[in-house]
């Protein structure tokens, strides 16, 4: 069952979904990547899906690139640029293993991915072109960008705070007081601190 507020959006995937993404400065239209190797784009309002494209894989993340542009990646290592008016398909590049994060930085305009082969990888959107591979210490298993902060999550509980504007080095190392696995980090709207418990102090428990 469904609430008032609630309903379900026609011709939904058929397989797991693994990210939504509403576009940029409007919420009519909803960006759904799934495990069926589709990403879809929906016009809520209408409850109607506008588009449907693939890949050769799970599609195991997806974001706006602007309102016309989606971005997606997933378990066939390709990163795709899709133009949601002309419905054309650009492979803009790889990951040596599945990509499992993809986010947009409108602060730096760049496309952001982390994928389990332990690196991030910079695109210009404009081009599109690889703008700069970044080793991590870990696969990577999630990201977010905050103003232009990268916080990226990897095996090992292992958190990395970057400034999009300088990666030569990383800003900070941090370890997750989490028991398990971090899945999903999101960055503060102050864009100053990553949302990720900090250690605990010396002597207490966790």
């Amino acid at each position: 069952m469904t609430g008032s507020n609630e309903f379900k959006l026609n011709q939904p995937p058929e397989d797991g979904i693994s990210s939504v993404k509403f576009s940029p400065n409007t919420s009519q239209f909803l960006l759904v990547s799934s495990w069926d190797t589709s990403v879809r784009l929906y016009d809520v309002p209408a409850n109607s899906m506008r588009l449907k494209y693939q890949h050769t894989g799970a599609v195991l993340d997806c974001a706006f690139y602007d309102p016309t542009h989606a971005w997606s990646g997933g378990l066939d290592h390709q990163l795709k640029m899709h133009d949601l008016n002309t419905d054309q398909e650009n492979l803009v590049g790889t990951h040596d293993a599945p990509i499992r994060c993809v986010e947009y930085c409108p602060e730096v305009n760049v496309m952001v991915t982390g994928s389990w082969d332990q690196t991030v990888k910079l695109w210009d959107p404009r081009t599109p072109c690889n703008a700069g591979t970044f080793s991590q210490p870990e696969k990577v298993y999630t990201l977010s960008v905050s103003g232009d902060r990268l916080i990226v999550g990897t095996a090992g509980r292992r958190v990395l705070v970057w400034d999009l504007r300088n990666m030569g080095y990383v800003q900070q190392r941090r370890e997750s007081s989490l028991k398990y696995q971090t899945r999903c980090i999101r960055a503060f709207p102050n864009k100053q601190v990553p949302a990720v418990p900090p250690p605990p102090a010396s002597g207490m428990s966790k």
